[in-house]
Parts: C-alpha cells; structure tokens; sequence
C-alpha cells in the first residue's frame, strides 16, 4: 500500500485541539481553549483499530500527543512496513534504515506483520543483523525480506532461524545461510506455517534442514528458482501444498509427506530451455501411489517433466501398472502441445494414473510448426476409453483455447467417451480473434456429441482473473487452478 498523501495525515493530526496536540504528557485533552479535540473522546478499542491502520511513521508519531497514546500504539502489535518510508525518501536508504530500526527499538512487541526491503552494503551486515535478533526476541509473527537484487549484501543471517515466533516468512533475492554447522533443533521453527523462497538460493541440505525443523509448515513455494536447489526432497508431517512459480528442479520427490494434498508447477514457456532445469533434461517428479493423500497435481508438461509413481517411470504408449495409479487425486492439470503428436499422446498415458479425477485443467499450448491445426483425430480416439473420462471426470477447463482443429479434436474425444461429465469451461486465448459464426458453430458440433453437457465460453475479460502463486496455494480453496473472481 502506498503512502497516504501529506493532506491525509495533517487531516488527522488537526482533529486534536491545540492543548492535547502540544502538550505531551497530558492524559486528557480540554477544549477550554476553544480547541475541539474530535479522536480522543473515542474508545480505547477504536483508537486501536485507528493506529493500526496508519504508516509506520505516523502511527509513532502518535506518540507524542499524550501518555494515552504512548500506550496505545505500544500495546498495539506492531505493522512495519517500510515501503511507504522508502516511496516518500527513495534518495536516503540510510534514513529510511534509521526510522526502521527506531520503530523496531520503542515498540516493546510482539511484531505482528514486517515487510522490509533491503539494500545494504556488506559493512552494513551489522543493521541487519540486529533487525533479526530485534524480530526474534520482539516474537514476529509474519515476515517479508525483500532483497535489492544489485545489493552487496545478499547473505541472510543465520539468527533468522531461530525466530521461533515466525508463522509466515517469505524473502526475495537472498542467499539462505549455510546450516550445516549449526547444531541440529528438532523445532527451530515450531510456529512456522508458510515459507515463500522468491529468486533464492538455498542448498538442498539447507532446505532439509528448514523442513525438519518446522513441525506445522502447510505450505513452502518457490517463485522465479532456477535449479537451486537442484533435487527437493520433501520431508514434513505437515507440509500440505508445494508450488513451483515459474521455477525449475532437477527433480521433485515427494519422500514423505503424508498429509501433501497439492502439488502446483506454474511455467508459462514452451520452450525446452525455459521449462528444464539445465536445458537438457526433463524435470523428474516423483509421488507415492496408494498410501498418498494427494489431491491436486499440476501442470504437468510432457514437454518438460517425467512422471515417476512408486518404482514406475509413466511412458507414451505403455499400460499404466495397477501400482502406478494414485487414486486420490481428483483435480488434474495438464500443459499440452495439442498439435505435436509425441507429447499430445502423452496425455492417455497422464490421465491413467489418476482413475479419479473429477476435474480436468488442459492448458493449451501454442505450437508454430506446419501441422499445429491439425487434428490428430486418431490417436485422440483412444482418450474416450481411459478410465477417468468414462467414469469420474464431471468437468473440463481448457485454458488458452484457440478453435484450432487439434483442440476441436481433443474435445470430441472427450465428450463422446465420458458418461459423467457435466459442463466444460473454454477460456479463450486473449491473443486471438474468432468470429462468431465459427464459434457458434463448432460449439453447435461439440454439443451434439453429449446434449447432457454444458458447454461455456469465458472471453477475455469476462470474470477470469489472474492466476497467482497467493491463489494457488491457498488451501482453503477447492480448486487451485481455478481464478474466476
């Protein structure tokens, strides 16, 4: 949120009358002087809810008006964020630092929500490091660490870890520090439920590490991680949701989790280089099977990823083992090259694993080459006869729909074959431009394959927001591909 205009704030301050804004001690303010003080008749609960909502700057500011106030702003858990400091002094990083560490100081805790963004040099690791330990021994509960990628320092302090009060921590552009001297703490982190890792660098032991330590962690994501670590394993009692936002491993394996419900890999490029993790090998992910609680998984690309289930390494073309399959999930999200007939075939293979699933996310991909219309009818005959689309799947999403014959294909496939389905939902890629005879038309052929399904077309701009890491980590929604608003 930005900084509230200069108006706003002498606006506020003029609601108290000469006598109570000037004189710092008193507790009661007179309006003998003919000053109308308009705030501080109110109650203690609303002047509360009053300070809380102001900047950082201003609400210490309050202050200075009365011993009333002092203990209001002091009883009131602490909301720094040091943004609104930086937009209204972006030239003096040392002043903006300065008020930061003085509102850390007075404020006696706890620290209800900090957002700071960083920009030192390395002799300046001192200020930094006495903001964590102030964060620790003031009981922070959520923390944002936002790093200036050009900074010296990009090296967080180990002391970080031992905030014990932490319940959210995200950082962007640091360095993880190295664990591995450290002595081990069975629950270093032991209110720690959200960590966001934004174009970090954390070692595969460090990580570990965290993971071990933190006993009712839901949810961990990577946003904009380029192979670092390399291999995520994931080992947590309670971790329930793992996203890779635009972000790449070598290989993700699901070592044990026993409550993980959601597996979510967001990449927005079909290019090999962009969605591999060094450029020549896919992404290997691997889950359990039976025992797993797993309940949504996506996007899987064919392109870029290799699915592993138990012992089974799913291939093009092969039956799907009767201990490959992982029966609990239900919602299925899937990146496909609808005109490139190695990977399009990929999909039958993908969607035996998982027997029942209820909702099915595709998300087209563009493809250039001569044959990208095409249809590709016969080797799409086969979807109508996997398991999930006769007996489970109840709706398709398609993502980035584009009226090409390939997906026209994919469709009918789907429609003639499934027995349950009840409605699918066609986003249209805002790139394109369809008319409406053409739509009406091939909706008109789709409809007459199932008359018992409901077929939508959501245009750009009608209703479908933004897909965001925020959205689909969000446990409390059903469906986390889905961002109608």
């Amino acid at each position: 949120m930005g900084c509230p205009s200069s108006g706003l704030m002498r606006r506020f301050f003029s609601c108290f009358s000469a006598r109570s804004s000037g004189v710092a001690g008193d507790d009661t303010a007179s309006d003998s002087d003919g000053g109308a003080d308009i705030i501080s008749g109110l109650p203690d609960d609303v002047l509360s809810s009053i300070v809380s909502l102001l900047p950082v700057k201003e609400a210490a500011r309050t202050a200075v008006l009365s011993s009333r106030w002092r203990r209001l702003w002091a009883s009131n858990p602490l909301v720094l964020d040091d943004m609104e400091l930086i937009l209204s002094n972006p030239s003096d990083v040392g002043a903006v630092a300065a008020t930061v560490s003085d509102a850390m100081r007075a404020h006696p805790g706890p620290f209800r929500s900090v957002s700071l963004t960083c920009y030192f040099r390395d002799a300046d690791e001192h200020v930094l490091r006495r903001w964590v330990r102030v964060l620790a021994a003031k009981g922070a509960q959520e923390l944002v660490l936002n790093n200036i990628p050009w900074a010296e320092l990009d090296l967080l302090p180990g002391a970080l870890l031992e905030c014990r009060s932490l319940q959210r921590l995200r950082i962007s552009d640091w360095r993880f520090p190295d664990t591995s001297g450290a002595p081990a703490v069975p629950a270093a982190l032991p209110r720690l439920r959200e960590l966001v890792l934004g174009s970090s660098i954390i070692q595969e032991q460090d990580l570990e590490r965290v993971l071990a330590s933190s006993p009712v962690l839901r949810t961990l994501v990577f946003v904009l991680s380029a192979g670092v670590p390399a291999q995520l394993r994931l080992s947590n009692r309670s971790l329930g949701c793992v996203v890779l936002w635009h972000s790449v491993a070598e290989e993700l394996a699901v070592v044990a989790a026993p409550l993980l419900e959601r597996i979510i890999i967001h990449q927005t490029s079909a290019s090999p280089c962009a969605c591999r993790w060094d450029g020549s090998r896919s992404m290997r992910i691997k889950i359990g099977s039976a025992s797993s609680v797993l309940q949504a998984l996506g996007f899987l690309n064919p392109t870029c990823h290799e699915l592993q289930i138990g012992e089974t390494v799913i291939k093009v073309g092969k039956k799907v083992a009767a201990d490959a399959v992982v029966p609990s999930v239900k919602i299925l999200a899937l990146s496909v090259q609808f005109g490139v007939r190695d990977k399009a075939r990929m999909v039958s293979s993908f969607l035996q694993c998982f027997p029942n699933i209820e909702t099915l996310h595709v998300r087209s991909i563009p493809d250039r080459g001569a044959n990208s219309k095409d249809g590709n009818s016969e080797f799409w005959s086969e979807i109508d006869s996997v398991e999930c689309v006769k007996g489970s799947i109840n709706m398709v999403v398609i993502h980035g729909f584009r009226w090409e014959n390939c997906e026209i294909e994919f469709l009918k496939s789907i429609l003639e074959g499934a027995k349950v389905l009840q409605k699918i939902c066609i986003l249209q890629d805002p790139n394109i431009s369809v008319s409406e005879g053409d739509v009406n038309g091939t909706l008109s052929l789709l409809a007459s394959l199932n008359k018992g399904v409901e077929l939508l077309v959501i245009l750009p701009g009608q209703g479908y927001g933004i897909w965001k890491y925020e959205v689909a980590s969000d446990l409390s929604r059903n469906d986390p591909f889905d961002c109608q608003n």
